[in-house]
C-alpha cells in the first residue's frame, strides 16, 4: 500500500496536479507609465571599409487601453525621449524622439496577438519613423489556456515596415518560442517570468541616394518579460536584437554591402 501510495504521488506530481495554473490576458487599465531604453550598434562595410554608428534612446510612454467587444484598444503616447547618434566621425547628435506627442492605437485580442496598429497623425505614419519597425514589440503573445510552470507556446507572425531615411519596404517574419519559467515579484506585484528567443527573416528593398538595393536577412531575438497576471499587463520586457543584412544592387556597377545591426531595449513599468 504504501508503494502504492509514492507512485501515485509521483504520477501526479508528473501530470502537474497541484501546480500553480495561471491564465495569462491583457486587461483593460487606465493610464500606465513606462520608462525605455534602447541602444543600437550598426556596422556597415561598403569597399572594405567599416562605418560604426551607435544609437541610444531614452523614452517616457504613457498606455492606456479600453474594451471593444472582444478586442482591446491600447493607446500609447510618447511623453518624453530624446534619441544620442554616435557617427563614424565622432560626432555626436542629441535629436529629440520623431514620435514625441505622437499617439499610437494598437488592437490586440486579450492573449496578445495584435490586429493592427496605426499611427493617429497620418503625415507621421507615412514618414520613414512612423513606418520604422520596433523588435522589441510591447505586446507578448500569450497562450490561450491556463498554465503553470514550464508550458511554452509559439507565435508566428509577419510584418510591413518602412525603410527609415528611404523609399521602400521590408517584410519582417518572426518565428517566437515562448517558455513561462517561473515567478518574480517586481516592486512588490507577483509576475510570471517569460522567457523568449526567435528567429527573424527580413526581405525587401529600399532606395538610398537614387540607388535601388534589395535587402536579405536574418537575426535572432531573445529576452525575458514579467506579466502582472492579476491586472493583465507586462510590468517589464527585456531583450535583444541580431540582425544580419546585405544590401546589393543591380547592374554594370553591382555591389553588396553587408550590414549588421544589434539592438538592446529595456522597458518597465514606471512609479
Amino acid at each position: 500500500m504504501k508503494s502504492f501510495g509514492v507512485t501515485l504521488v509521483c504520477a501526479l506530481a508528473m501530470a502537474g496536479v497541484g501546480m500553480a495554473q495561471y491564465k495569462l490576458e491583457y486587461k483593460a487599465s487606465s493610464a500606465i507609465h513606462y520608462k525605455a531604453h534602447t541602444t543600437l550598434e550598426t556596422v556597415e562595410t561598403m569597399m572594405g571599409q567599416e562605418q560604426h554608428v551607435n544609437v541610444v534612446s531614452d523614452q517616457s510612454l504613457t498606455i492606456s487601453s479600453v474594451i471593444s467587444g472582444d478586442e482591446l484598444i491600447f493607446s500609447t503616447v510618447i511623453d518624453s525621449g530624446e534619441n544620442i547618434a554616435i557617427m563614424p566621425n565622432g560626432d555626436t547628435n542629441h535629436v529629440p524622439s520623431p514620435a514625441l506627442g505622437k499617439i499610437k492605437e494598437t488592437r490586440i485580442k486579450p492573449n496578445g496577438e495584435e490586429i493592427s496598429t496605426r499611427w493617429i497623425d497620418t503625415a507621421f505614419a507615412n514618414s520613414p519613423a512612423g513606418q520604422a519597425k520596433d523588435f522589441g514589440s510591447f505586446f507578448l503573445k500569450l497562450p490561450s489556456t491556463s498554465v503553470g510552470e514550464g508550458a511554452t507556446w509559439n507565435q508566428t507572425r509577419t510584418d510591413t515596415a518602412g525603410t527609415p531615411g528611404s523609399q521602400g519596404k521590408i517584410a519582417v517574419t518572426t518565428n517566437t518560442d515562448y517558455k513561462l519559467v517561473g515567478k518574480e515579484n517586481l516592486d512588490g506585484i507577483s509576475c510570471v517570468k517569460i522567457a523568449f528567443a526567435g528567429k527573424v527573416k527580413l526581405k525587401g528593398s529600399a532606395t538610398i541616394n537614387g540607388m535601388n538595393l534589395a535587402i536579405d536577412g536574418s537575426g535572432t531575438i531573445n529576452g525575458t518579460a514579467l506579466f502582472d497576471y492579476s491586472a493583465g499587463k507586462a510590468m517589464k520586457i527585456s531583450g535583444t536584437s541580431d540582425q544580419e543584412l546585405v544590401m546589393a544592387t543591380a547592374g554594370e556597377n553591382a555591389m553588396t554591402i553587408p550590414m549588421s545591426q544589434k539592438t538592446n531595449y529595456d522597458l518597465i513599468s514606471a512609479k
